[in-house]
Formats: C-alpha cells, structure tokens, sequence
C-alpha cells in the first residue's frame, strides 16, 4: 500500500514542472501617437518597473500612427536601457505600429504581433510647410532644389541609419527594416514574422507571455499576473491637449474670450476664460508644430468680423474674416505627420461656427453700446424736469424723479413756475438745466 502511495506521489511530481512559476508581466497600453506626453508615461512606467524589481517581464500594447522623431528615440533609448526585458505587441486586431512606431516594435527584446495588424511605412515627415523628404517632390522647386535635397537625403540617412542600429542590436532582418524607412514599406503580421521582424504572432498576451516566459526566459509559467499602467488622469488631459482639434478651438476660443473682455471691461469671466484657453493652447505647441503665420491670419480673420460692425461693407469683411479663418487654420499645423494636423472637414465647421458665435456676440456688445444709461448721474441726461418756482438769477427748484433738486441756468434763461425744463448735466447733486 505504501508503495502504491509513493508510486503516484512520484507520478504526479513527474507531471508537474520543476522549473514552473508564476510570471509577473508589467503591461503598459500605449494607445496614442508618439510625442512628449505619450514618450513620458512610457519612459516613466519602464523605469518604474525596474526600480520596482516584481515583474519578470514588460509588455508594451502598442497601437499608433506615428509621430515625432525625437521622442520616438527616447522611448527606443529607454526600452534599450531596461534591464527587464520588453516585449513590445502590436494588439488589439486592427491595430498598428506605423512610422514611429516601427522603431518602437523594432526595439524590444522580443517583438509580437496580432493578427490583423500591420507595421511599417516609416519614411520620414518634414516639419515643414512646403518641403517634402521626397526628391521627386522637390525637384519641382528650381531655387530651393539642390539644398532642399541635400536636408532630405541627411534625414532620410540618419532615420535609415536608426533603424539599421535597432535591427542589429536585436538581430532583426537589417535590409527589410531599412526598407520601410527608404521606401514606404508596410508590413501584414505574417509578413513581419516571414522577414524576421518580429518574433511571434498571437492574438491572445496570456498565451503570448506564456510563449515567451518557455522559450526566452527558460521557465514554464504555470500562472501569469498583468501589473497594468494606463494614462493617469494628468497624462489624459495633456494628451487631449496634444490634438490639433483641441488646440485650435481653445486658439478661437482664447482670442474671442479676450476681446470680449477688451469690449465689456470688467465682465471678468470671459477675459479670465480666453487667458485660460490661450495659456492652455501654448502649452498644446510644445508638442504641436505650431506655424505663425497661421496664427496671424486666423487672428486678421476675427478683426475683419470685428470690423463688419464698425464699416459699412455688406458683408465682405465678414467674408473675408471667415476666408482668412480658413487659410489661417489650414496653416496653422505645419506637419503632415499622423494625427498631427486638421481635417478640411473640421477646419470649415469650427471657422463657421465661430463666425457665427462671435457675430452674434460682437451684435449684442453693439446693441449694449447703444442703449441709454439708466442708472447713475448720467442717466439724467436729456432728461426732463419740471420747475416748481420762479428763477431768479438763473437759480431755483425743480421736481424730477420724485424728488425735488436744487438746478441751474445761464441768468438770462426765464423760466417759470409749471415750465418744462432739460436737464444737460449734474455737478454737486445740483442739476443743469434749459428751458424746452
């Protein structure tokens, strides 16, 4: 009996790996495009996980257009210098890891896939209005042909250069990496994996971990725990800032909310409103390539509106406001990097309804401007009065409002008991007066 019991003891040991354990995987979700927001919450989140010691592996969701060079290379430094090792995955289906994101699946330690996402397409995009990084576009400028492709071909080589050092760091197919870099290309998952561009595909991060844990990390993982990292609501708000929608309408509504102030002083809370929206919006062009002279036309835009109140013109200030609006915000992104610029679409619904908005406020300050006064001295102008006795020496009484007030006239003036008398003024609770 007792060997029966040791018999099966041994057997279900037999069963159960010895070097099994439980695997702690950091998540970090990085669903945005790549700026100093997004750089920041995933450079912070690597080095709290290695200050932090409790995971055996980092995994990093990636799903992105794109973005910018710079902190593209500081996410790419920091998953380098990560003693853990990180998995970077392209998930959920649909997802991708297009232009800057490329180099971030590139340069983890392990790179996966989902199917139904795509990677690639990395050639870089000037920041600036006018100039591509592509010589058959910039062949059309004779003046500006020779340096314009001088600037293009040193991007291109040290963008091509960056991703040949990520590739060969991490024994990646170099030719096929550079080529997304020199030529535009885009990548199924399958073709990823065929290439040697990535590791794995699969859908599923427990199955995938588990994969990785086997057959990089040398244990079998009987149970898996996600630790994950999302935006803090801080790192929300910064990155609503980093959309040019957003940046735009807190632009229009910044320069509306101080005039307004400038109109009606001491209304407070629009001026207090536009200072916020403004402060706000050069905060957003930290991240966003801002252009100047988009700003200055959208500003020369509100001023023709402003000016349709004050000329004549049957309505071709207004027009021309609204069209300097357009051109100005068509302007005002200078970048045709992904998810960094406006839509046509959005440009002319926000122009028309602010248009419209500030048209609407401009009439009623106007009509405000335009009404009588009805309080203090100077409602009593053009007001008038009846005298309650004779004046003599250009001095008597009068009953106005009410009340009876000391009044005045030039000395020559004859006015009488029962006349009807203007009032032109008020000095020292005594009234101006004239006869009618």
């Amino acid at each position: 009996m007792k060997r029966l019991f040791l018999s099966g003891i041994l057997i279900i040991l037999s069963l159960v790996p010895l070097n099994a354990k439980e695997l702690r995987c950091g998540v970090i979700k990085f669903n945005d495009t790549v700026q100093p927001v997004s750089a920041q919450f995933v450079i912070s989140s690597i080095k709290e996980f290695n200050r932090g010691k409790d995971v055996d592996l980092i995994l990093i969701e990636l799903n992105t257009p794109g973005g910018l060079l710079k902190s593209t290379r500081e996410i790419v430094s920091a998953i380098f210098e990560s003693e853990i090792p990180v998995c970077v995955y392209v998930y959920p289906s649909g997802s991708q890891a297009a232009s800057a994101g490329f180099f971030i699946l590139m340069s983890g330690n392990y790179a996966a896939m989902a199917d139904g996402t795509n990677a690639g397409a990395a050639h870089p995009v000037s920041l600036m209005p006018g100039f591509s990084l592509n010589n058959k576009d910039n062949d059309k400028g004779k003046g500006e042909k020779q340096n314009g492709n001088i600037l293009a071909e040193k991007i291109v080589e040290d963008t091509a250069a960056f991703i040949r050092s990520i590739a060969e760091k991490r024994g990646r197919n170099v030719q096929y990496a550079e080529k997304a870099v020199r030529e535009s290309k885009s990548y199924s998952a399958k073709e990823c994996l065929k290439l040697n561009l990535i590791d794995y595909i699969e859908s599923d991060p427990y199955i995938l971990v588990k994969k990785i844990a086997k057959e990089k990390l040398g244990f079998d993982a009987d149970n898996v725990v996600f630790i994950t990292k999302e935006y803090s609501l801080r790192e929300r708000i910064l990155s609503i800032l980093a959309s040019p929608e957003i940046a735009y309408l807190l632009f229009l509504a910044g320069i509306i909310g101080i005039f307004i102030e400038i109109k009606s002083p001491g209304a407070i809370f629009p001026g207090l409103f536009g200072a916020i929206c403004l402060i706000l919006f050069f905060f957003s062009t930290k991240v966003l390539p801002v252009s100047i002279a988009g700003m200055l036309f959208i500003v020369l835009g509100i001023l023709l509106i402003i000016m349709e109140f004050k000329i004549v013109s049957y309505g071709f200030l207004t027009l021309g406001g609204l069209f300097s609006m357009v051109i100005g915000s068509l302007m005002l992104f200078k970048s045709d990097l992904p998810g960094f610029n406006l839509s046509f679409s959005s440009i002319i619904f926000s122009a028309l309804l602010f248009g419209i908005v500030f048209a609407v406020v401009i009439y009623f300050i106007v009509q405000s401007q335009k009404e009588k006064i009805h309080t203090g001295k100077e409602s009593f102008m053009g007001k008038k009065a009846e005298a309650v006795m004779d004046f003599e020496n250009g001095k008597g009484k009068v009953f106005f409002n009410g009340e009876y007030w000391d009044a005045e006239c030039d000395e020559n003036c004859n006015v009488k008991k029962g006349d009807k008398v203007l009032i032109t003024g008020v000095e020292e609770m005594i009234l101006k007066i004239k006869g009618v």
